[in-house]
């Protein structure tokens, strides 16, 4: 069976093809992360990374957040410890401010505002201070 020219562009016309609505892709990662809102609230989160682009980052919390603590369209700052060493040794966490633009229970996320990187100090070759915690990097 012989299709026509018009009868195979009936056919391309009508298949479903899937949209891709972000921008730029996504990597899967498991990044350990904090995140507060900018509104004034005392509230800090903890959870992870689930991935990152350069545009966003979807945050799987430990905990449920209400919308009360965190909603859609809040800003929030976001600091993330990031695996690599620079030079090997110096401990990095990504600092972003974004937007929320979706939200559940355990999870949201959020379009980047800015980010940038900052170096932490670091006791020792292989440990690093980010606040009250200690966190053991591999040497």
């Amino acid at each position: 069976m012989r299709l026509s020219l018009s009868q195979m562009r009936a056919i391309v016309v009508n298949q479903t093809i899937p949209a891709e609505r972000r921008l730029k892709f996504r990597f899967p990662l498991d990044l350990t992360l904090r995140f507060r809102p900018l509104s004034g609230s005392l509230f800090l989160g903890a959870g992870r990374a689930a991935n990152l682009s350069s545009g966003g980052i979807l945050v799987v919390s430990e905990h449920a957040v209400s919308q009360h603590e965190i909603s859609v369209g809040a800003r929030v700052e976001i600091s993330i410890e990031w695996p690599s060493l620079l030079d090997g040794k110096i401990p990095l966490q990504l600092i972003a401010v974004g937007r929320v633009v979706r939200h559940r229970a355990f999870d949201f996320a959020a379009a980047f505002e800015g980010y940038q990187f900052r170096t932490l100090r670091s006791s020792g070759p292989a440990l690093a201070r980010w606040r009250s915690d200690v966190i053991e990097w591999p040497t």
